[in-house]
C-alpha cells in the first residue's frame, strides 16, 4: 500500500481559544470579515457575549471553522449567532471532507444551544445548502446583513465617479469651493462619532452604540479600523468608520450633525466619496455599505430605481453599487417549545416587538430606546 497516497486525516476541535492561525486566516478567506476575528469577540465581550470556536485541521493544519458568539437572553436561553461564517482557508474550500466535519460540529452546537443563527459568508453556498440538508432552516432574523451593496473597486475612478447620482457627481466638484473638507480621523474623534451616531440613532430609531464599544473596536481592531471625519468651514459635522479586511473595506457606522447647513452641502456624501476613494488609492477591491434593508433590495432586484429607494438606503444606493446578496442565512432552535414560541411571536404585534428587542440586544448590547 502506497501509504503516501492517504489522505490526511480531518478533525475537528470546540474550545474558547481560537488557534494563532485563526486570525490569518480570516483575513485570507474568501470573505473573511473583522466580525470572525478574535480582537472582534473581545468587543462583543464587553457586552455579554463569550466566543467559542469550531476549528478543522487537515494533518494538523488549520483548514477552517467558526467563531461563535453567544449570550444569554431572557426567555430565549443561550443564543448563538456566526456572522459572516464559517470560514474555509483557500486551499480548502472545495474539500468536502472539511466542509462536512464543519457543518457536522455546527449542528451538534446548534442541538446543545437554544437557538443558533448563522449568516454564512461570500462564496460559501455549499455550506449553506449542507446545514439546510442536516436540519437547519432558513432564517429571516437578520441577525447579520444579508444583503448590501458593493462597488468593484478595481474600475477607475472616472467609472466610480460617473456611478454617482447626478446631484452627487455635480457635488464632488462643489465641495472645496463650500468649505467642505474630509480628513482621516483618529481615537480623538471617537467622542465625537459617538455622539454624532447617537444623534442619528434618535432620528432613525436604532439602538446606538456607546463611546466604550467604538473604543474598544478602534483599539482592538488597530489598522483594520479606519475613521473619516467631514468638516464644514473647519468644523466637524460627520463621521464614518469602517472595518479593511480581506480586501473589503465595510461601512460600520455613521452618523452627522442634523443641522440644515451639513445637510445641504452633501458632508456625509463627501465622507463616502472619500473612503471610497482612499479604499480604492489603498489597494482594496470593494467598498460595501454595511448592509441595505429588504425593501430596498426588493426594489432594485425587481428593476426599480436607486429613486425608489427610501430613507438611508437612497442614500447608499446614490453611489452606484450593486445589489449583492449573501449564502441564506439559517437557524436551528433545538427546543421545540422555545421553536414554536418563536414562530407565533412573529405572527403578532406584541410578539414582533419582542423579536425586534432582543435583536437589538444581539447587535449592540441593549434594547432600543422607547
Amino acid at each position: 500500500m502506497n501509504l503516501s497516497a492517504i489522505a490526511p486525516a480531518v478533525s475537528v476541535h470546540v474550545g474558547d481559544t481560537p488557534d494563532p492561525a485563526w486570525a490569518d486566516l480570516v483575513s485570507s478567506s474568501i470573505g473573511g470579515d473583522v466580525a470572525q476575528l478574535p480582537a472582534w469577540a473581545t468587543l462583543r465581550g464587553t457586552v455579554g457575549f463569550t466566543a467559542h470556536y469550531v476549528q478543522v485541521y487537515v494533518g494538523g493544519e488549520l483548514a477552517g471553522g467558526a467563531q461563535v458568539l453567544e449570550r444569554s437572553l431572557p426567555l430565549f436561553g443561550t443564543v448563538g449567532y456566526i456572522p459572516c461564517g464559517p470560514l474555509l482557508a483557500e486551499p480548502y474550500t472545495d474539500h468536502s471532507g472539511v466542509r462536512t466535519a464543519l457543518v457536522d460540529a455546527l449542528t451538534e452546537l446548534g442541538g446543545r444551544l437554544r437557538m443558533l443563527f448563522i449568516q454564512p459568508p461570500s462564496g460559501a453556498e455549499q455550506v449553506s445548502g449542507a446545514l439546510l440538508a442536516r436540519g437547519f432552516r432558513t432564517s429571516d432574523a437578520d441577525i447579520a446583513p444579508g444583503r448590501t451593496l458593493r462597488l468593484d473597486l478595481s474600475q477607475d475612478v472616472a467609472t466610480l465617479r460617473g456611478g454617482l447620482s447626478k446631484r452627487l457627481r455635480t457635488w464632488t466638484n462643489r465641495w472645496e469651493a463650500r468649505g467642505v473638507t474630509v480628513r482621516t480621523g483618529t481615537g480623538a474623534d471617537l467622542p465625537l462619532l459617538a455622539e454624532l451616531v447617537a444623534d442619528t440613532g434618535e432620528h432613525q430609531g436604532f439602538a446606538a452604540v456607546g463611546l466604550g464599544y467604538l473604543e474598544t473596536l478602534y483599539r482592538e481592531l488597530g489598522d483594520d479600523a479606519v475613521l473619516f471625519v467631514g468638516e464644514l468651514d473647519g468644523v466637524a459635522v460627520a463621521a464614518a468608520l469602517f472595518t479593511r479586511c480581506a480586501g473589503v473595506l465595510k461601512l460600520r457606522f455613521a452618523g452627522m450633525n442634523r443641522d440644515d447647513a451639513a445637510s445641504k452641502c452633501n458632508v456625509p456624501a463627501a465622507v463616502q466619496w472619500h473612503a471610497i476613494n482612499w479604499a480604492k488609492n489603498s489597494g482594496v477591491r470593494w467598498f460595501d455599505f454595511g448592509g441595505v434593508g429588504a425593501e430596498a433590495a426588493a426594489v432594485l432586484s425587481g428593476g426599480g430605481g436607486r429613486g425608489e429607494v427610501r430613507g438611508v438606503d437612497r442614500f447608499k444606493a446614490s453611489f452606484g453599487g450593486e445589489l449583492y446578496h449573501y449564502p441564506p442565512a439559517v437557524e436551528i432552535i433545538s427546543s421545540r417549545l422555545v421553536r414554536a414560541l418563536y414562530d407565533v411571536s412573529r405572527r403578532w404585534p406584541a410578539g414582533r416587538r419582542a423579536l425586534e428587542l432582543a435583536k437589538a440586544v444581539l447587535r449592540t448590547g441593549h434594547a432600543k430606546r422607547a
